[in-house]
């Protein structure tokens, strides 16, 4: 992506509704993946490694802070499309076939050493493990972050179906609906739907909100040099957690998240902006979701076996492992069906014009 700044047009950050809406489906937003690399290198790291600053683990904070930003990006997406008004049988197949038959993959694979009982079985299997009563099982327990992106794709697709205006004020009023639940509830990490859905729907406000005529007041606030900086360590300190007390500034992470992703959106020549919109980043950011599915299954295998120093001194061949099946899983098998997914849309299309 060229950072032409001759025109408006070229430049994202001069035309702020432009951020997004300039970039067609199948597009990409460099700085968008380096962020969504960031986000699964944090999660792997956090799964493998640890993580202890002054005797204290900070693994769950790191993880909450990848898991702010994969959620972030993935409501910022998503509702973007909706904003375009796809055909709800383009949207739907592009979605689903982009996740589903991989997590069902890993599933089978897993079933085959690790059975379980037919309710566990359709709860993964249709995306609600993570709901009450949970059946989240090892080594597919991290599953539960699939099972809330699923159910928002569902979310979006009836919206989508029904009125996609009222995204307008749905999202806002569900992002804040959340906030309240968990503030009231006290909160400050979880994986059921109600408690952990305010990341997608800080996402899809920030979507909105470029979209919106108070863009130019976010590009305003988030377009100066220091904001980036400032919102990341704003984040960083809203996704500290507590085992032993209410954390306040953890009710704060969506909106620092979205703020962050914000800021990195509105200032493409920021030096942080570039350096996440590198060319290494990007592979990782492709083949993310692929190892977020497979990196605990393999983690549970020989390769991730062993007393402490003999897991560790394992832990580079489990990474390329991981990295081996991820770059197959997604390029052999997500991408198949990625192109079924186009060919159906393609297909609905031509049915539209012909009536």
């Amino acid at each position: 992506m060229s950072h032409d700044t001759a025109s408006p047009a070229a430049n994202p950050a001069a035309n702020p509704a432009a951020v997004g809406a300039a970039h067609p489906e199948g597009g990409r937003q460099p700085v968008l993946d380096g962020v969504r690399a960031i986000s699964i290198l944090s999660v792997l790291y956090i799964h493998l490694f640890p993580l202890r600053v002054g005797g204290h683990s900070l693994n769950d904070s790191l993880g909450m802070f990848g898991m702010a930003l994969f959620f972030i990006l993935s409501g910022y997406l998503i509702t973007q499309q909706l904003l375009r008004r796809p055909p709800v049988i383009n949207f739907v197949a592009r979605r689903l076939l982009r996740v589903v038959p991989a997590a069902w993959i890993c599933m089978a694979v897993v079933w085959w050493f690790v059975p379980v009982d037919v309710e566990t079985a359709l709860s993964y299997l249709f995306f609600y493990a993570n709901l009450p009563p949970q059946r989240l099982v090892w080594p597919i327990d991290h599953f539960w972050s699939l099972c809330i992106e699923v159910q928002f794709y569902l979310l979006a697709a009836v919206l989508l179906w029904l009125r996609v205006r009222a995204i307008g004020w749905l999202f806002p009023a569900l992002l804040l609906a959340v906030t309240v639940m968990r503030v009231t509830h006290l909160s400050t990490t979880g994986s059921i739907t109600w408690f952990r859905a305010d990341d997608l729907l800080a996402g899809a406000c920030l979507a909105l909100l470029m979209q919106s005529r108070h863009a130019p007041t976010a590009r305003m606030l988030l377009g100066r040099p220091a904001a980036v900086p400032l919102a990341l360590m704003l984040l960083l300190a809203c996704s500290l957690i507590s085992h032993h007390s209410v954390y306040p500034l953890s009710f704060l992470r969506p909106y620092a998240a979205a703020a962050f992703v914000c800021a990195l959106l509105v200032q493409p020549g920021h030096w942080l902006s570039r350096w996440l919109g590198g060319a290494a980043l990007a592979y990782i950011a492709s083949v993310s979701y692929a190892l977020y599915v497979w990196h605990l299954p393999l983690a549970a295998t020989w390769l991730g076996s062993g007393e402490h120093w003999t897991k560790y001194l394992k832990r580079p061949l489990l990474l390329l492992v991981v990295f081996g099946i991820a770059h197959v899983s997604t390029f052999q098998v997500e991408r198949r069906f990625n192109e079924l997914a186009k060919r159906i849309g393609a297909g609905r299309g031509r049915q539209l014009k012909e009536v």
